[in-house]
């Protein structure tokens, strides 16, 4: 499941901006990372471990097992 924002990471992310006025896409950008970032972690530690990938691309295709 992709990671998700509470309101409550909106307001941070919001009261975290300069007091001066903000051009909307800033806020946005901001929310992106927020959340590439969040999902970033989630999925660490979620792939296939390179020595598996090394003995699975050592088998012929037809025989490699995922």
């Amino acid at each position: 499941m992709p990671a998700t924002l509470s309101k409550a990471d909106v307001i941070k992310a919001i009261e975290e901006l300069p007091d001066e006025n903000i051009v909307l896409e800033d806020l946005i950008e901001r929310l992106i990372v927020i959340h590439k970032v969040r999902t970033g972690l989630e999925q660490a530690g979620q792939g296939i471990p390179h020595a598996e990938v090394v003995k699975q691309f050592k088998k012929p295709r037809n025989q490699r097992q995922w």
